[in-house]
């Protein structure tokens, strides 16, 4: 069992939409140096926003890997896009944002950043 588990934010429901995040282990947060990814998952009046974060408190460059898989009654599909990103010190930026058709309990989601010889890879799974 691991000792540093990704604490899952608490999940706010106002009307018919809902956000859900993860937040990251207390070690990141006072760690200078942490570089840090979130998911955020969002209902909307269409479907579903998924948001890529990554953010550090010193300036990074790096790469960055987003798998999203979605399920509905017609099947599966699997999106894969990544690419280069740079935070300046303190720096909060979205890597990628997509709105898709269907229900954020159909999603599960996995960003990894890759920067400063850091790996730091965070996950949604389906609410």
């Amino acid at each position: 069992m691991s000792t540093t588990p990704y604490v899952i934010s608490a999940l706010v429901i106002v009307g018919a939409a809902c956000t859900a995040g993860l937040t990251t282990p207390e070690k990141e947060r006072t760690d200078p140096n942490a570089l840090v990814c979130e998911l955020h998952i969002s209902n909307t009046t269409r479907g579903v926003t998924l948001r890529a974060e990554a953010r550090s408190q010193r300036a990074v460059e790096g790469h960055y890997e987003l798998a999203i898989d979605q399920r509905s009654g017609a099947g599966r599909a699997t999106i894969r896009q990544g690419g280069p990103f740079a935070l300046q010190a303190g720096e909060r930026a979205t890597l990628s944002q997509s709105d898709l058709a269907g229900r954020a309990r159909d999603l599960d989601a996995e960003l990894t950043l890759r920067a400063g010889g850091q790996v730091k890879t965070c996950r949604a799974a389906a609410l």
